[in-house]
């Protein structure tokens, strides 16, 4: 598979999972939502793998590995409990379009914690998502309060879990194969959602269209995209990996306004326009070769 149209399978489909959160967390809550799609996507990750590997390979006796467990808790448990608690008060699309903050928090994190040269143009890239955020918090077709904005701060907070994510997967697993980087992840996010999911299964009542949404979630969003993900991640490095993130919103809005009748208005279309140019100066700030370099020897050293 090519990495161009690995960029646009997982932008359609991780675009699409914003869909699916709205519909699903709601009816199961926020928590047991994200535990459900993870233990989903983790079990058709170990078929795909039993496939791929063999039952040998696949049984072997586990053993704890911790930066494995830091992972799954950044990348998958909790960023979708996070979603999950958002999508009460945001819509699908607004989701999609806060989610393109990943590029902007791994440029801050390379600069300030990895000690990559600071550029004027992080700042720069701040101001500009922090003035298309408040277009769609203010000016955008959901009335503001305390709760949007929580939603606001809730998505923005799982972005940046993601960019650390994204940061440590090149760092810690550069050479280990991506199927069991991703089924191991969600097998501990997993563990770790268990027992915080146990009550919301009290009040949960969901309908037909929400638990095909999370067989969806689990299956596309969580199981095949992460596959995707972590074969880009390591065939391309993080920063430019995360640049796949500029065509979800498009996608999320696009998904959300089909199947959801959610309002696409052009302050909408505006604040989207700021938060992927903010990303964008990030992504072309950064000099990949260099980046993945550096990243390389910092695996190679770890």
């Amino acid at each position: 598979m090519t990495t161009g149209l690995a960029f646009v399978a997982l932008a359609a489909i991780w675009g699409s999972s914003f869909l699916f959160i709205r519909i699903a967390a709601p009816e199961f809550g926020a928590i047991l939502s994200a535990e459900l799609r993870v233990v989903i996507a983790w079990a058709c990750l170990w078929l795909v793998s039993i496939f791929m590997l063999g039952p040998r390979q696949c049984f072997q006796r586990p053993r704890f590995e911790p930066r494995l467990l830091v992972l799954g808790l950044t990348n998958s448990a909790i960023p979708f409990a996070l979603y999950g608690a958002a999508s009460f008060y945001l819509s699908a699309g607004y989701l999609a379009i806060l989610n393109a903050l990943v590029p902007l928090w791994g440029g801050l994190i390379a600069s300030i914690w990895l000690g990559q040269p600071f550029r004027w143009s992080l700042v720069m890239a701040v101001v500009i998502a922090a003035t298309g955020i408040t277009m769609l918090v203010n000016l955008g077709p959901l009335e503001t309060s305390m709760q949007t904005v929580l939603g606001g701060l809730a998505c923005a907070a799982a972005t940046f879990c993601y960019a650390l994510a994204a940061q440590w997967t090149r760092r810690w697993f550069a050479d280990v194969s991506p199927i069991r980087v991703a089924r191991s992840t969600l097998g501990y996010a997993s563990l770790a959602l268990l027992p915080f999911s146990i009550p919301d299964i009290a009040g949960a009542t969901p309908s037909m269209a929400g638990w095909v949404s999370i067989f969806m979630l689990g299956m596309l969003g969580s199981g095949l995209a992460y596959l995707l993900y972590f074969w880009l991640l390591r065939e391309l490095g993080p920063v430019r990996a995360s640049s796949v993130t500029f065509l979800i919103p498009g996608f999320g809005l696009l998904w959300g306004a089909i199947f959801l009748d959610e309002v696409i208005t052009p302050t909408v279309l505006a604040g989207l326009g700021l938060v992927v140019f903010s990303s964008l100066l990030v992504q072309r700030s950064a000099t990949p070769a260099a980046a993945d370099a550096k990243d390389a020897s910092r695996s190679s050293a770890s």
